[in-house]
């Protein structure tokens, strides 16, 4: 059900100054509060409080994780009903996006706390609710901790700027699904891995007994199966003191004359996963698109299905010029079908994750994707990454996104972020995502600007990623010799403004 549309919102001075009746039954004052679009940044819908630009420096002389007093925070509010025939399902609301930190009210009971303004966050609201209507209310202050790793050079917005939803879901279901669909050029063979984890109702206290599984197969955009249908059976939960074997089922199989994805040729396919009860009969249903390559280094190269590419890439932000962070999948349409016209082939998602649904356009039209993690301290450029303050925020913002993003066949590479230093948290990423997903390339330009072009960050980052190095000095890196790794300037005309036309 799409939340999305006029919410009611009013700001405070600051979180502290947020009344308790902001969100339950009674707004005070209703006079005071105004009718304001989600997706939306209250920063550019004709509130006070405006956007603020800044480079390097945050917005306030402060360290972190000191925030300002003056920290405008706004409370959204909107209702809903559920539909009948989902009381037996576990009820979820999504929160895409936030600037620059949110908190969950449901007919006024706090229901959780979202701290990565550019991932979305998912909360069980099912307790909280009642028969007829329901209230949400999101609280949102404009700066937080987190804002320390989101000093990333472009206009600090505020508001709630990613789609809101709420969604039904089984009291068994599949939780994640990750498809890898890999390309061999040698043999000309396509293969696909499906591995689907199952969700249990936390509150059941129930065993989850054996029978269930899990049915695949492959098929066309037009729904043409490509070879068999495979049946997997889930293991199921062991009860001990000591052991949860958990309810991953997986399955692995080779598929005939598919096509290998490309940007240049962005073949597609669906994979289609059933969950199965132990009656035979489809309790849920998944469709995720798939596309047949392998990513790897070949002599020096970076390679897809064997062959070597040259990035001809831009970076870009979340940006629209009346709505900010707030952009419409036609807007993330139109900046693509531009690249492609002016023969761009490659787009680093500076410097956070973007809307899931640029990755899906990405996906189809065909360009190959640096996923960036949402971490820069530009400002503390140097102690931040040492700081253990902050060491689950780097881990978090990090594992989240793979987890998020891994069946995109455009994303050829993982980014642990932009400007953020060279330190022990980044080893420690770096480990957690080639753990997760082997199958792509690492990239992170503090390593190579902190350690040395020819081999420092060699645990960090595949590539050597300089930012507006000068043409000589990437001459004599490819005559010198002296590094193996490919070569691709991650930054070298910055356009701020109209400064580029």
């Amino acid at each position: 059900m799409d939340l999305c549309g006029s919410w009611s919102l009013r700001l405070w001075s600051d979180p502290d100054a947020v009344s308790r009746r902001a969100v339950t039954e009674d707004p005070p004052k209703p006079e005071r509060w105004q009718s304001v679009e989600v997706p939306g940044n209250w920063t550019l819908q004709g509130l006070d409080d405006l956007p603020h630009y800044t480079n390097v420096q945050m917005p306030w002389p402060l360290r972190p994780p000191v925030t300002p007093e003056d920290n405008t925070t706004g409370v959204y509010r909107t209702t809903f009903t559920v539909p009948k025939d989902w009381h037996a399902r576990r009820i979820i609301v999504h929160i895409g996006g936030a600037e620059s930190v949110h908190a969950v009210f449901v007919n006024g009971t706090f229901v959780g706390y979202g701290t990565d303004s550019r991932l979305p966050s998912e909360y069980d609201i099912s307790a909280h609710l009642r028969k007829g209507e329901n209230l949400l209310a999101v609280v949102v202050p404009r700066y937080s901790a987190q804002s320390y790793v989101e000093d990333q050079d472009q206009w600090w917005m505020a508001g709630l700027h990613r789609e809101v939803f709420i969604e039904a879901r089984g009291r068994i279901g599949i939780d994640r699904l990750f498809a890898f669909a890999d390309w061999d050029a040698d043999t000309a063979t396509a293969s696909v891995t499906a591995t689907a984890t199952l969700a249990i109702d936390p509150t059941s206290r129930d065993d989850f007994g054996s029978g269930w599984s899990i049915r695949t197969w492959v098929e066309t955009l037009d729904a043409e199966r490509i070879g068999d249908v495979h049946t997997t059976r889930v293991p199921h939960r062991h009860r001990t003191p000591y052991v949860f074997t958990g309810h991953v089922a997986e399955c692995t199989w080779k598929v005939p004359d598919a096509e290998p994805w490309t940007a240049e040729t962005p073949q597609l396919y669906r994979l289609v996963c059933e969950l199965l009860d132990p009656r035979g009969e489809t309790v849920e249903a998944l469709v995720q698109r798939i596309g047949f390559r392998r990513i790897e280094l070949r002599d020096g190269l970076v390679s897809v299905n064997g062959r070597p590419i040259t990035f001809m890439g831009v970076n870009r932000h979340d940006h629209h010029p009346d709505r900010g962070k707030a952009v419409t999948v036609e807007d993330m349409r139109e900046d693509i079908v531009r690249m492609k016209q002016a023969n761009v082939n490659a787009v680093r998602t500076s410097h956070y994750p973007n809307d899931h649904r640029f990755y899906d356009l990405c996906d189809e039209y065909g360009m190959y994707v640096i996923g960036e993690a949402n971490i820069e301290s530009h400002a503390f450029n140097t102690s931040l990454c040492h700081d253990p303050l902050y060491r689950s925020t780097w881990l978090e913002r990090t594992a989240r996104m793979v987890d998020r993003d891994r069946n995109h066949p455009s994303i050829v590479m993982w980014s642990l972020g932009n400007e953020a230093g060279f330190g022990e948290i980044h080893e420690a990423c770096a480990a957690l995502v080639r753990s997760m997903d082997p199958t792509r390339l690492l990239h992170y330009e503090g390593a190579v600007f902190h350690a040395g072009w020819s081999t420092g960050g060699l645990s960090v980052t595949d590539v050597v990623c300089p930012m507006y190095p000068p043409a000589e000095a990437i001459e004599q890196y490819a005559v010198s010799g002296q590094g193996s790794r490919p070569l691709i300037i991650c930054e070298y005309s910055h356009a701020m403004g109209n400064s580029n036309g």
